[in-house]
């Protein structure tokens, strides 16, 4: 059966996309950068990898996925590699160059004893490329536990022994408020259960979803460049290493 979000994938212009939710690019983008660092042959490992989406970005490295395949009943969780909790990683000891965790981290009940699995299986020299959400609705009910500020990030990887090598909010408050935005359709009309009065609002809903969804989303992106300070983001994206001695 196609889901929306395959047909999302598949036939929306990039052009749209990055109207309507350019979070998800900038996410995306982050670790493709980071990827193309890599070394022909590196070993890549994706935690939380979901329905390995980073796969595509990957050539002649040696890429393993790991998930514990409980966030999302809607994913196809068939191409990991295995199947486990982040805070007991089935693997050896300084194995990888680079890990890869994006979007898990507020998934996961102890993200302590996570991010130093994490640090375990990492190379001495290698690198963690990571996003986590500061400001995000709750989503992949009842694993959705934890937001967090930069601080907090640091805290927690300095503890599990990673050098911090940048901290970087995603977007600034403009950024901030147009991805909210585009939740004022699904939580204005999403729950009419009757078909009659949806159907009848239909030519507002439709209203509203192309003001607040495409219209005002795309002015205030484009503002975001107005926002210094960027105390109200969506994400962080952190890079770390692990110590080579």
């Amino acid at each position: 059966m196609t889901r929306i979000i395959d047909i999302y994938q598949n036939m929306v212009p990039v052009f749209l996309k990055k109207l309507i939710d350019p979070e998800t690019i900038r996410v995306q983008a982050f670790a493709r950068s980071t990827l193309n660092q890599t070394r022909p042959f590196d070993r890549v490992l994706d935690a939380g990898a979901g329905e390995c989406r980073n796969r595509q970005y990957i050539e002649n490295r040696r890429y393993v996925a790991i998930d514990a395949a409980i966030g999302d009943n809607t994913w196809n969780y068939n191409n990991l590699d295995a199947i486990a909790g982040l805070e007991d990683i089935p693997f050896q000891a300084d194995l990888f160059d680079l890990v890869l965790c994006t979007q898990v981290l507020e998934h996961v009940r102890e993200p302590q004893l996570v991010l130093e699995e994490l640090f375990r299986v990492i190379k001495p020299g290698g690198r963690l490329c990571l996003t986590a959400p500061q400001g995000w609705g709750v989503h992949q009910a009842p694993f959705d536990f934890f937001r967090y500020t930069n601080y907090g990030l640091e805290h927690l990887l300095r503890k599990a022994g990673f050098e911090i090598v940048k901290i970087t909010p995603s977007c600034g408050f403009f950024g901030y408020l147009a991805n909210r935005l585009t939740m004022f359709p699904k939580t204005l009309f999403w729950n009419i259960k009757k078909k009659w009065l949806r159907l009848l609002l239909l030519p507002f809903e439709l209203l509203v979803y192309l003001l607040f969804v495409f219209i005002f989303p795309a002015l205030l992106n484009n503002l975001d460049f107005l926002d210094k300070t960027r105390n109200y983001t969506l994400n962080y994206f952190v890079l770390g290493t692990k110590p080579a001695s």
